[in-house]
């Protein structure tokens, strides 16, 4: 196993929906506005969506291995995009939060083993 591509994808489908979980609850925790609130549910539940069709690499309501990696790239781009506007906003806390949950989208993208390969 190389240090590039250390996440095999049954962990990235785990991370994904820890991840969605956490997009869905920190407006309530950080009492962020209503744009927020709804930016941040939404696309917390698409990372959730993504990481439940993600959890096998064949059968029925999955997505293909190439169609996950190209998602994940899309999720970390929205993610910085969305903490940008939020930025320009003058949406501080927003634009936090987007923005580190962004950075770990790419991270975990940047080392996911995206093969359908068993581990």
């Amino acid at each position: 196993m190389t240090f590039v591509r250390l996440i095999p994808l049954a962990l990235r489908s785990g991370l994904l929906m820890l991840a969605g979980a956490g997009l869905i609850a920190a407006p309530f925790v950080l009492a962020l506005d209503a744009a927020a609130l709804v930016t941040a549910v939404g696309i917390g539940g698409i990372m959730v969506a993504l990481a439940l069709a993600g959890t096998d690499s064949s059968g029925r309501g999955t997505l293909p291995v190439s169609a996950q990696a190209v998602y994940d790239r899309g999720i970390a781009a929205g993610l910085m995009l969305t903490a940008l506007i939020f930025g320009a906003a003058d949406e501080t806390e927003a634009a936090l939060m987007f923005g580190i949950a962004g950075a770990a989208a790419l991270i975990v993208t940047s080392i996911t083993r995206y093969s359908a390969r068993p581990v």
